[in-house]
């Protein structure tokens, strides 16, 4: 097992960066009026997942983060922003919906871009394939 005589272990960065996260994405969405997961929610939207029930499972960690069953309210609100349309259960962007993500997208960009800089993409693909593995070993536990 891995020792380290520190207090800001696993559990701890999980937390900082989360709230950092949070806060980050806020600040770069701030003038689109968008909260980090009605981003998430309009860049699955923009990437092809089609449906609520597809929505809340993408993002089912979130749902209990956020204490809600689903984010029916977050497609309600992008409906209402004329961003989205539901038809038959399937949910899409609209032009507007599309042109809102595209400008959304540079600034989550340039965020992420700030994030991750001096991580080189192996470094990165590294530090994703060990939190999958923790994530695993918790799920199996």
């Amino acid at each position: 097992m891995l020792q380290q005589n520190t207090t800001k272990r696993i559990g701890y960065w999980f937390l900082h960066l989360h709230e950092r996260f949070e806060e980050g994405t806020a600040t770069a969405l701030r003038d689109e009026r968008l909260t980090r997961r009605q981003w998430q929610i309009l860049h699955a939207l923009a990437i092809g997942v089609d449906s609520v029930a597809a929505l809340d499972a993408a993002f089912a960690p979130f749902l209990r983060v956020d204490g809600v069953a689903t984010y029916q309210p977050i497609v309600d609100e992008l409906t209402g922003r004329g961003w989205a349309t539901t038809e038959a259960g399937r949910t899409t962007l609209t032009p507007a919906g599309s042109a809102a993500h595209d400008r959304a997208d540079v600034l989550v960009e340039a965020h992420a871009a700030h994030s991750l800089r001096g991580i080189d993409e192996e470094e990165f693909a590294l530090a994703n394939a060990v939190l999958a593995r923790i994530s695993d070993n918790l799920d199996d536990a």
